[in-house]
């Protein structure tokens, strides 16, 4: 046996890597040509991350230009993508290539629609990218050295079906050299004119130089090397920018909008800044990335770089160059950088006056934008305050005026509109529209014309105490505490008072009876046409935030509520005259728990024990007299 044959390895792919490979190569058909698009990404990122790597190790730069090289051989069919950038080892081939780009497999399948071209647009997002190389290959051959390495090169090859092979081989320099061996029926792609139209359409805005041969064979630069964020925004069409976001960030579909800045003076940088149209698959998750590179001095530093924005931003992609940190800048200096401090101030306050800027002159955009990113948004009212007046003015939120969940309101609109005599800026929290606004709580609201804001979106009870006030206006839940409406409420209160005397008593009564469950019963003014309701107190847990909790696992301790009786409710009024005529009436504790029960209900609460509630249900429907 040869000493090439004995240094060859073979092995099997993983299963997810198989269903992705037969996608690839059967499915994605409709946009095969971003297959180089993909490859030149890769070979970009490889040149980025020598670049990087040479500056606390000088030995790995041997003074070459950072490029991406491409051949075509027409008579061979076969297309020949090389870079001097970082290079791999053999364990780092296997791990990059061999497991398709780890987890991202998984998540690619799990969004795939049917629809080809939507779904080939997801190649790159998802860390697959290698791979729709085999949408237009019969085989494909990496050559590869890692730089500052020792060890000989490694070659993987593949057929894209069940397996690779692994060798050793030779490259006299680090980097990689992608050969693609074309179909037949994909020979299109062996003409230079045509790879150099793709490089134009999806890769011109690659930082390093892309060399194709000419006519006459000499290496020419198809692309435009100069970074688009140290262009004068004057210079640059939208569609560069489209072009820019798509090709060099690997943002998917279109923008929503662009903020192009170029800070001088004390502080140098320059920012390219981009809002998806649509946001990221991770937005939520445990593992999420921040979308914005930092570049030292045209140097690429990092992806992902967290400590240039807020986590509330974290939806945003683009680029942040440099001119003040030091070349050798590391994750842990960054944290403590008065500098990337000061940018990262100045980044945010941009976005958000944009923001602003969008809700006024285009509110049509700004309503899109909230469908996508208003809950991520709202996060930085609990951990923004030196912003905290920038963003009460963009949060928005559904109310008791909208028709629908489309509606959103300003808590600067809301102002505008409360009535003449109101005093604070009324909330109530649920899960969803559907649920609040039939509570019973809005009742008084409703026949008052008073609006209320539906906080229905999960992080609104985190953030509902950091807002707090709003143009001197307090913001008060319809749940909690004593209602107070001052004058608009003056009617309501007068009668309060009247029949609180008149269900003295019977509030006592009903105290007794529900004493494990509540801490006070009284008469409400809060309530039209229901019989009762729960209120927590001015400074406790509410229900939904209760329930939050408890879906978390959280222990939380009881806290028993107020139990508001409405006494103009026959049923009310039946259940007083029924205490008053025998006040040891054994079938009073069954009604009154029953009442309680109602309004657990009333709110979406769960009973706290459903079984008995039915057998107590039936037992009082069966002492119903025949007529």
């Amino acid at each position: 046996m040869s000493e090439a044959n004995q240094n060859t390895q073979q092995m099997e792919f993983q299963t997810e890597a198989k269903q992705l490979l037969h996608l690839m190569i059967h499915s994605l058909y409709s946009h095969k040509e971003v297959f180089l698009r993909e490859l030149i990404s890769n070979a970009s990122d490889a040149l980025d991350k020598l670049r990087f790597e040479s500056l606390t190790n000088p030995k790995l730069n041997d003074g070459s230009e950072p490029a991406i090289r491409i051949k075509v051989d027409k008579t061979a069919k076969t297309i020949t993508v090389s870079d001097n950038g970082i290079g791999m080892g053999r364990e780092e081939v296997i791990e990059n290539i061999g497991t398709i780009a780890r987890s991202g497999s998984k998540a690619f399948l799990e969004k795939m629609t049917g629809d080809q071209k939507a779904d080939s647009n997801l190649i790159g997002q998802f860390g697959v990218g290698f791979y729709s190389v085999f949408m237009v290959a019969s085989s494909v051959k990496v050559i590869t050295k890692r730089a500052g390495s020792v060890e000989d090169a490694v070659v993987w090859e593949s057929t894209g079906e069940n397996s690779f092979t692994l060798s050793t081989g030779e490259r006299q320099n680090h980097g990689t050299d992608i050969i693609i061996y074309l179909k037949d029926e994909e020979s299109e792609y062996a003409e230079t004119w045509q790879i150099k139209n793709l490089i134009k359409k999806y890769s011109d805005f690659i930082a390093f130089p892309i060399y194709l041969p000419d006519d006459k064979g000499s290496d020419e630069v198809v692309n435009q090397t100069k970074p688009l964020w140290r262009r004068s925004s004057s210079e640059i069409t939208p569609e560069q920018y489209e072009e820019f976001y798509q090709q060099a960030l690997g943002g998917f579909g279109k923008t929503m909008c662009t903020i192009h800045n170029r800070a001088e003076g004390i502080l140098e940088y320059s920012s390219l800044i981009f809002i998806p149209a649509q946001a990221a698959f991770d937005l939520f998750s445990f593992e999420r990335k921040h979308g914005v590179k930092l570049y030292v001095k045209r140097v690429f530093i990092m992806d992902n770089c967290k400590e240039l924005l807020p986590e509330y931003l974290r939806f945003v992609r683009g680029v942040v160059d440099s001119e003040d940190l030091p070349l050798n800048v590391s994750r842990e200096m960054l944290q403590k950088n008065a500098v990337m401090e000061r940018i990262s101030k100045a980044l945010t306050g941009k976005i958000l006056d944009k923001l602003k800027e969008m809700a006024e002159n285009e509110p049509q955009t700004y309503k899109e934008f909230w469908k996508s990113y208003g809950p991520v948004l709202k996060e930085g009212l609990h951990s923004d305050y030196a912003n905290k007046e920038k963003l009460q003015e963009l949060v928005r939120f559904q109310s008791s005026i909208g028709e629908n969940a489309d509606d959103l309101v300003s808590l600067k609109q809301y102002v505008s509109r409360m009535r003449e005599d109101q005093k604070d800026i009324y909330y109530i929290t649920g899960d969803n529209r559907q649920i609040v606004e039939k509570s019973p709580h809005l009742e008084v609201f409703r026949a008052k014309s008073i609006e209320v804001l539906y906080l229905v979106d999960p992080v609104d009870e985190w953030i509902i105490n950091d807002i707090n006030s709003f143009e001197g206006k307090q913001l008060k839940s319809v749940t909690k505490g004593d209602l107070d409406l001052g004058e608009l409420g003056k009617e309501e209160a007068a009668k309060q008072k009247k029949e609180a005397s008149k269900f003295k008593k019977f509030s006592e009564r009903v105290k007794n009876i529900l004493a494990e469950s509540v801490e006070e019963v009284r008469v409400t003014s809060r309530l039209k046409d229901s019989p009762a309701c729960l209120v927590a107190g001015e400074h406790s847990m509410g229900a939904h935030m209760e329930k939050i909790m408890k879906a978390m696992g959280q222990a939380i301790p009881k806290e028993k509520r107020i139990l508001e009786i409405n006494a103009e409710h026959p049923i009310l009024q039946n259940l007083n005259a029924r205490y008053e005529k025998n006040a040891t009436d054994p079938e009073l504790e069954q009604w009154v728990t029953l009442l309680y029960e109602g309004a657990l209900i009333a709110e979406g609460q769960m009973v706290p024990d459903p079984l008995a509630y039915s057998k107590r249900i039936n037992e009082m429907l069966a002492k119903i007299s025949a007529p």
